[in-house]
């Protein structure tokens, strides 16, 4: 078969071409020139990695110098809601006698200038007749000194005369300011007939803590407290300071206070004070601060929790991305001398902040640290 022939010595050639071309490939990737992907990005010179000058890896690493930084740390402790001591008033009688009208509760809202209570006392029944007395002498006396003038002046009597006239005047009129003042200071109000009554008055706007006044008592103690108002649109924060942090804590710094009972309800502002001593049975020193309270949603003897920023000494903080992990140990590429120069530092951190974290031993302010691409310079070494 002739055909069969002429196609055998064809297809022996071809293998031969093909095995070639396999040979001649071998021998171009064994010596023929090679990628510069395959140069090697960094080698060791001891301890330290040094990146091949030029080398792309270069360009994927982000170093930045280290910095000491202030933080706050937030110191969280117990809390209250307290009446701000100069917002809470005693109501005190300024007279004895008997109480005649209330209407006052526990709880009460009331606005300036509302009356508590209407007290009967001859205390004010003998100021009303001073009052009206030194008027009448003060007409008598007025009357007085115009007789003196005209007399006078008709040569009937001398001038000492007309002297001791204006004298009696001055003291009627000093006494008849005397008892306007007193009646004033009982805060009393007169009926048609002449007859006082004491009206007992809301200094401020705020609500009723306590009271002891009822119709038909007799008030024998004008010092007695007889109810208290509170001024609740601003209320005073009281945070209790363990013994062994107290010391941390100072005027001015940052609080933020939470109500567990008012989900979402936040009072911020700053220390306004702390206790010079501690407290004998909880010891704790308390850390005071004022909490605006204009919707009235908070009471005194609440619960809160309090969070102080309380400063922390320097520390070096470096971003997360700079970490690596090796051995069960956490490491740092440092850049060392020159800026290809790179060596693996080990480190202890800190809890964290955010995207930082604080590093407690292993590196100095001012030092360069790779922050992000060190996974490329990580051997496993």
């Amino acid at each position: 078969m002739p055909g069969a022939v002429t196609r055998r010595p064809a297809v022996a050639v071809l293998l031969v071409l093909v095995a070639l071309g396999v040979v001649l490939a071998v021998l171009r990737l064994r010596h023929g020139p090679q990628d510069d992907s395959a140069h090697p990005q960094f080698t060791r010179e001891g301890s330290t990695i040094v990146v091949a000058e030029g080398a792309p890896l270069m360009a994927r690493l982000h170093v930045q110098p280290v910095e000491a930084s202030v933080l706050a740390h937030g110191l969280r402790v117990p809390a209250t809601v307290q009446a701000e001591p100069r917002r809470s008033y005693p109501i005190l009688t300024p007279v004895t006698g008997r109480v005649i009208r209330t209407d006052l509760q526990p709880g009460q809202s009331v606005r300036k200038g509302d009356v508590l209570a209407v007290l009967a006392s001859g205390d004010l029944d003998q100021a009303y007749a001073d009052l009206v007395k030194a008027r009448a002498q003060v007409t008598y006396q007025e009357r007085v000194v115009r007789r003196a003038r005209d007399v006078l002046s008709i040569g009937g009597n001398a001038q000492k005369d007309l002297d001791a006239a204006l004298n009696d005047l001055a003291q009627a009129q000093a006494e008849r300011q005397r008892a306007e003042r007193r009646l004033e200071s009982l805060n009393s109000r007169t009926d048609r007939d002449g007859e006082g009554m004491v009206h007992l008055l809301a200094p401020v706007d705020g609500l009723v803590a306590s009271t002891s006044l009822a119709e038909g008592v007799n008030i024998t103690d004008p010092t007695a407290v007889q109810a208290v108002i509170l001024d609740i649109s601003r209320l005073q924060i009281d945070a209790a300071l363990p013994e062994d942090t107290s010391a941390l804590v100072r005027t001015g710094q940052s609080m933020t206070v939470r109500i567990p009972a008012i989900p979402g309800r936040v009072c911020s502002g700053t220390v306004s004070s702390i206790d010079p001593a501690l407290h004998a049975d909880t010891r704790r020193v308390v850390a005071h601060m004022l909490c605006d309270n204009a919707a009235f949603d908070l009471r005194p003897n609440m619960f809160a929790d309090a969070e102080i920023a309380v400063p922390q000494p320097p520390m070096i903080m470096i971003p997360k991305t700079a970490l690596l992990m090796n051995n069960d140990r956490l490491s740092v590429f440092v850049q060392e001398g020159a800026p290809r120069h790179f060596q693996r530092r080990a480190i202890t951190v800190s809890y964290d902040e955010g995207e930082n974290v604080r590093v407690l031993t292993g590196l100095k302010a001012g030092e360069r640290v790779v922050t992000r691409g060190a996974i490329l310079l990580n051997d496993n070494d």
